[in-house]
Parts: structure tokens; C-alpha cells; sequence
């Protein structure tokens, strides 16, 4: 079981899901352990036995990682090795290929070596390259099944099923009374890092040589082959789940995480929607993904539970304390900051009741607003409406992948969370996502452009009449501009979500449209950090964070229209998903005159041309 990306681990291993550091825990108990390059000189890497240290603390010096101060006592990582050790838990060690010790050629940048028991725990005194000495934990692993041979042994060395070695000492303190178990060669000591005789029997050994400790051969070989009768061990490749025995529609928690390839062992990152695929460019294994019709009832179930959940948030928030008429009554939003934000109405336009919020500046001068169009029962079960629209693209294989984002090397390249597919003009952002032209693109593609250009127009008409008697900042754009020449079609599985962020790409026109399919969301905007002019009426959290100032509900079938492009130098906003399957189809009009190449600006009046047969979905609000 293998991989080279870190990201390929923690998706299809249960026992290890650690981006960062050697220790994976749940239920405060150690389920996995990585042995990689920030190894110490004692660090033992064997058939069956592995030493290692644990505690992290190491900064970078001269070029050399080491460890200034003691290792604390008090981590959760350390009260997870303790619970591991007590409880006799098997633990599953991954050996990174940058370890020093290994004892062959690393197949692969991450390889899993086998199940492991944890037999000793203590800290030890470390000497640092500064020549000064540390106190370390360090962990004694044994492997649990003794008489399997392990893949990483070197050939032609064989190890007997029992290890005829002598016990390590055992001897109790005289001080403290601790039974310490003799580890060095050099002599029993005391192992209480806390008793005054800690090492005190070694102090001339290290006087005169500070590296002269190595582990005794005794304390290296001994085995405890009852270890391996203390019941079954999980599957080191945990086999592809089958979902209709277990349920699942095939978007859940169960059916996002990755796979272990069955054909070569690698572990893989789910980054297609509709398929699974071998990132072993070796092998090829590959199988459609089980994905059933989401029922509407579950999506109407859903969005139920969000309604009490934000219904609880904005009695706790005390939104419409006081309040009782229109428009300053809110019934949707969970968080509204009225301090920020006090310009709001609601209308109805089409079969949409549709509520708008001006977004200020810190000055409250109005710089955009945000227009949520909220649908009805009659208008998700038209011809070619929403819900007609949610059962094709559950159907259809659209291209909707994952993509990595920017920055980290290729063994730490990190991926979006959610799965992405881009039509008509290529748009540019965090993420380099795959584009096709409207040409090429499915209807519902098409049918959901004609409504965010129908909607993003009437967002703006609202929105000149809200402002009518108010003084608007500069650059306060009075319409919407060109149509959309670009949709972004994203696919998001239980647990997928966008963090904060702002739409504020140069190339883009001042308004930014989407539609929402299945499953809800909750959509939050708050001030960057940077916009310190909010601070008088607005809330930072322990990182020095805005708190939200507007929090409201997005269900199958809303739009939403975000119209001013300074929205995107002062607000960020995210979007939370509350349901197993959702699809957002959002447009933009990318402005060719301000794309960096000719190629960038042929391929928009190509591809982001709008279809004749588009014309047939034209849409009018009903």
C-alpha cells in the first residue's frame, strides 16, 4: 500500500489522514505513524521493530532541523501514545522514502509498512548539533504478526520466528522507585525524566563522549509474540466499499474518500465525479462510481434542517429583535450585521421572492449589492426548471473533476474540495481548471446561463431603485454590462465546501451570477482583514478575523447576483454546504480586452460565444 502523494494517504486510509506531522489520531487514540526524513541517530528501522522520537519542536538552523528545547510533557500527541500504549491498539507506520535507515529501496514516496504495537514509551536525552543536550519521547514499535515477513526486509536476511535474546534489565530506582527497563549498552539507568537520578548512572559515559549511547541488542531483540493474540487487525488496503449494501446514494462521507487501488496498492485522491481512476500512471485500473438518484424528498428533508438551524441563529443573533414590517425584517438570513449593512428590501419578481442587501464600504457608501432569488415549488418543477435540470446533471458526465491548487510541491500538491468543470471562456483563478466551449456544452449548461443572464438584469434594476436618494460610491457600476461569456459548474459531495475568498479577478466584469441545484448551502460574507475602517462596528475573532456580517440560505433552485466589483477588494465570502449532493453553476463575463495573451483572448471569442440553440432556453423568470 503506497503512494507518492501525501494527499493520496490521508484520503483512502482511515488509519492515517495526517496533511502535517508524523502522528494521525482519532478518538485520541494513535491510529498511524510516519517515519520520513526528520529522523535521529538512535532512530532504529528494522523487519520488525521501529524506534522513532515523537513530539515535533524542530526549527530549522543552519540548514539542519533540531531541536532547541525539551519535548513537552503535556501535548495530546504524547497523551495519545500513552492511551495507545495502555489500550495495546495496533498502529500502522508509513515510512517515508527520505528516511535515512531504510532498510531497502523506497518504492514510493510514501510506503505502509505493516501494523505495529507500541512496547515502550520514554524520554531520552538527545544531543543537539548546538552540543547541548534535550529531553525526547520516544516510541518502541514491534510488529504485531511476527512470523509475516516484511516487505521491506532485505533479501537474504532471515529472522527467526522467536528471537532467542536475552530480557533487558528491569530495575526499580532506588530514588524515585520507577522501574526503568535497561535500553543502552552502556548500562541500566534511570528513565524518569523527572526523578534526580534520571541518566545519573550514564553522566560519565556522556562526560566523555556525548554520543557514545547505542540501544542494547537485548532491548532491540526482545519480541512479545502475545501481542499478536490480542485480536483481528484492520485491512491495510481497505477494500472499495460497496455502496448499495451500504446505502449510500454515492456522494456521503463513505463515497468521497479515495481508494486503494485493488490492482497495484496505490492509494488515490477521488478526482473525477463520476469515475474512479488509478493515479498510477502504470496501472490501469479504473470503474465507474456508484451514484444513485438523489430523491427530492432528501433535499427538501435537508433543507428543512437548515431552516431550524438558521431560525435558532437568528433568534440568537436577535436579527429582527424589535422588528416586525418589511423590508428591514428578515426572514432568511441567520447573521445579519444591521451595523454594516442597513439597506435591504424584498420584492417579487417572477415566481421568486427576492431579497437584496446593499454591501457599503467603511464609510457606508453603497459599493454593490448581493440579490438572493428565491424559488418556489412551481418554479423548480417547470419545464427545463431546476429540478429537471439537478436529475440531468446527475446523469450526465459534464467532466467535473477536482484540480490542484496553487502553491505546494507535487508530493504535497494540495486539491480543491470540491469537483469543477468550466465552459466558454477560460477563467483564471486559484485553480487551474479544464475548459470546453459552449459549443460542447450540455444543455442544462445553457438553460442555467439563460437564467443568471435573466436574473443578474433584474438583480440590477432592483438595485437602481434601492439606491434612488442615496449617494453610491464612484465606482458603483449603473448596470451589469456585457452578458456572460463563461460558466464555472462545480459538483459538491457531503462535507465539500469553498472557504473565504473574493471574486476579484482583473479580467472580470462587475457581476458575478449562480444557481443552485440539490442539496443547500449557507453563504457568508464578512469584511478581509485588512479593512481596518470596520473595525468600529464590526467584530475580529481570536485570529484577528471579521467576524460575519451576513449569513443567509441558498436552496435548490435559488440564484444568487453579486453586482459591484469592489464587493471583491473589501468582502470575502464562502460557501458551506449542508446535504450530500449539491451543483453550483455560477457565470462571469471575463473581459478579453484585459486577458494576458492573444491566445487566451482568440479562445474567449470562440469559446465563450453563446450557442444559436441557446435561444431556445431563454428564460422569464417563471
Amino acid at each position: 500500500v503506497w503512494s507518492n502523494k501525501r494527499g493520496g494517504l490521508c484520503e483512502a486510509l482511515d488509519y492515517y489522514n495526517a496533511y502535517k506531522g508524523s502522528i494521525y489520531t482519532s478518538g485520541r487514540i494513535v491510529r498511524g505513524f510516519l517515519i520520513d526524513g526528520e529522523s535521529d541517530p538512535l532512530d532504529v528501522f528494522s523487519a520488525q521493530v521501529v524506534i522513532a522520537s515523537v513530539g515535533g519542536g524542530r526549527i530549522k538552523e543552519d540548514g539542519a532541523m533540531i531541536r532547541p528545547v525539551d519535548s513537552p510533557d503535556d501535548s495530546v500527541g504524547i497523551e495519545c501514545v500513552f492511551r495507545t500504549w495502555e489500550a495495546k491498539t495496533p498502529v500502522a507506520i508509513v515510512a517515508g522514502k527520505n528516511h535515512p535507515k531504510y532498510t531497502c529501496t523506497p518504492p514510493a514516496a510514501y510506503a505502509v509498512l505493516d501494523f505495529f504495537h507500541i512496547t515502550n514509551v520514554w524520554k531520552e536525552q538527545e544531543l543537539t548539533a548546538r552540543g547541548h543536550f534535550v529531553k525526547v519521547w520516544r516510541i518502541r514499535f514491534e510488529k504485531v504478526d511476527l512470523k509475516k515477513k516484511s516487505w521491506w526486509q532485505p533479501n537474504g536476511l532471515h529472522i527467526s520466528d522467536a528471537l532467542e535474546a536475552p530480557s533487558p534489565t528491569v530495575r526499580a530506582c532506588e530514588y524515585c522507585k520507577f522501574d526503568s527497563i535497561q535500553i543502552f549498552s552502556k548500562g541500566w539507568t534511570c528513565l524518569n525524566h523527572t526523578c534526580g537520578a534520571y541518566y545519573a548512572t550514564l553522566s560519565d559515559h556522556l562526560a566523555r563522549d556525548p554520543g557514545c549511547l547505542t540501544y542494547s541488542s537485548a532491548f532491540i531483540n526482545q519480541r512479545n509474540p502475545n501481542l499478536a493474540a490480542l485480536g483481528s487487525l484492520p485491512n491495510l488496503a481497505p477494500p472499495i466499499p460497496d455502496l448499495v449494501a451500504l446505502g449510500s446514494h454515492g456522494t456521503d462521507r463513505i463515497s468521497r474518500r479515495g481508494f486503494v487501488c485493488p490492482s497495484c496498492g496505490c492509494c488515490n485522491r477521488r478526482v473525477f465525479w463520476s469515475r474512479m481512476v488509478c493515479e498510477n500512471e502504470s496501472c490501469n485500473f479504473a470503474q465507474a462510481a456508484q451514484i444513485f438518484p438523489f430523491p427530492l424528498k432528501e433535499i427538501e428533508k435537508e433543507a428543512t434542517i437548515l431552516d431550524n438551524y438558521l431560525a435558532r441563529r437568528s433568534a440568537r443573533n436577535c436579527i429582527n429583535h424589535g422588528i416586525i414590517l418589511a423590508p428591514r425584517h428578515d426572514p432568511y438570513a441567520g447573521v445579519l450585521n444591521r451595523q454594516c449593512i442597513n439597506l435591504m428590501d424584498t420584492v417579487d419578481i417572477g415566481g421568486y421572492k427576492v431579497r437584496q442587501y446593499i454591501l457599503p464600504d467603511e464609510l457606508g457608501r453603497p459599493i454593490g449589492s448581493f440579490t438572493l432569488f428565491i424559488s418556489s415549488p412551481k418554479v423548480n418543477a417547470a419545464n427545463n426548471g431546476p429540478t429537471y435540470m439537478f436529475n440531468e446533471l446527475e446523469r450526465a458526465d459534464i467532466g467535473l473533476r477536482r484540480n490542484t491548487v496553487a502553491g505546494g510541491t507535487e508530493q504535497y500538491e494540495g486539491f480543491s474540495r470540491h469537483f469543477q468543470q468550466n465552459f466558454g471562456a477560460t477563467y483564471k483563478f486559484g485553480v487551474t481548471v479544464q475548459s470546453k466551449g459552449f459549443n460542447e456544452a450540455h444543455p442544462v449548461i445553457l438553460m442555467a446561463l439563460q437564467r443568471l443572464i435573466w436574473a443578474s438584469k433584474a438583480a440590477v434594476e432592483v438595485t437602481a431603485r434601492m439606491l434612488a436618494g442615496h449617494a453610491p460610491h464612484e465606482h458603483f457600476p449603473p448596470s451589469m454590462g456585457n452578458n456572460f461569456n463563461e460558466l464555472l459548474a462545480l459538483g459538491y459531495r457531503e462535507s465539500d465546501s469553498i472557504r473565504f475568498h473574493d471574486d476579484g479577478e482583473k479580467e472580470l466584469g462587475p457581476t458575478v451570477a449562480a444557481l443552485s441545484l440539490g442539496s443547500p448551502s449557507i453563504m457568508k460574507f464578512r469584511p478581509k482583514k485588512k479593512e481596518t475602517g470596520f473595525d468600529g462596528f464590526v467584530q475580529r475573532d481570536s485570529k484577528g478575523l471579521f467576524q460575519t456580517v451576513l449569513e443567509v440560505p441558498m436552496k435548490h433552485g435559488d440564484m444568487m447576483v453579486m453586482h459591484g466589483s469592489r464587493i471583491h477588494g473589501i468582502y470575502e465570502h464562502s460557501v458551506e454546504p449542508r446535504g450530500e449532493r449539491r451543483f453550483s453553476l455560477t457565470s462571469r463575463f471575463v473581459d478579453p480586452a484585459k486577458m494576458a495573451s492573444d491566445e487566451d483572448r482568440a479562445d474567449a471569442q470562440v469559446n465563450g460565444a453563446i450557442p444559436a440553440a441557446a435561444a431556445s432556453y431563454a428564460y422569464d423568470g417563471y
